[in-house]
């Protein structure tokens, strides 16, 4: 517990510095190689300073539109070379099937989706470079869908803020086991269902 509570000040340190925007961008594109808690970071850098909070949330919608090209340009340029590592580690290559049958069908309204709910945002962004959507069309549905999740956090932590706090800094290490068995149980919620 005493590693977590050190995680937590850390980040708190960070938002609070006149770096933090770039910190904050900085560890979201780290996200793209790990796996992150996004929200939840979101979350933390919008408590410890709510008057920067809009500036993080569009922080956050810029980042995740960066790393939403990254994603879409391993799909278009490598998938050859790293299509294998991700069917076989991080979706099953039935996942990954209806991934690109709904891009086919619904193109922007699946990515639209896809960027806005909790499902693994590599997953969204490589299947659709993969499957070659329109990249304006493509940044255009990333941009509003990250920018709706992320301003409506900033938004809550406006109106209950002190109560969220509150409530972090009594369970912060329960929230981070939580939010990590979320990652976990969402992948194995797709690698189930696509074998």
């Amino acid at each position: 517990m005493q590693a977590v509570k050190k995680i937590y000040e850390w980040a708190g340190r960070k938002a609070l510095s006149r770096w933090a925007p770039l910190w904050l961008a900085f560890i979201f594109i780290l996200e793209m190689f790990l796996f992150l808690p996004m929200d939840a970071l979101l979350i933390l850098f919008c408590m410890h300073n709510p008057q920067r909070r809009y500036t993080y949330a569009l922080v956050s919608t810029l980042s995740s539109v960066l790393i939403g090209l990254i994603g879409y340009g391993i799909g278009f340029l490598l998938w050859d070379s790293v299509g294998s590592f991700v069917t076989q580690y991080l979706i099953s290559p039935a996942f990954f099937d209806r991934l690109v049958a709904h891009y086919s069908e619904y193109e922007y309204l699946a990515v639209f989706l896809g960027g806005f709910l909790p499902i693994p945002f590599k997953a969204i962004t490589i299947s659709a470079g993969f499957c070659q959507i329109p990249l304006t069309g493509y940044v255009i549905a990333i941009l509003l869908s990250r920018a709706l999740r992320f301003f409506i956090i900033a938004e809550l932590m406006q109106h209950w803020g002190s109560r969220i706090r509150g409530f972090i800094e009594r369970y912060f290490g329960h929230l981070l086991f939580a939010f990590g068995a979320k990652t976990a149980l969402t992948f194995a919620f797709f690698w189930i269902l696509g074998n």
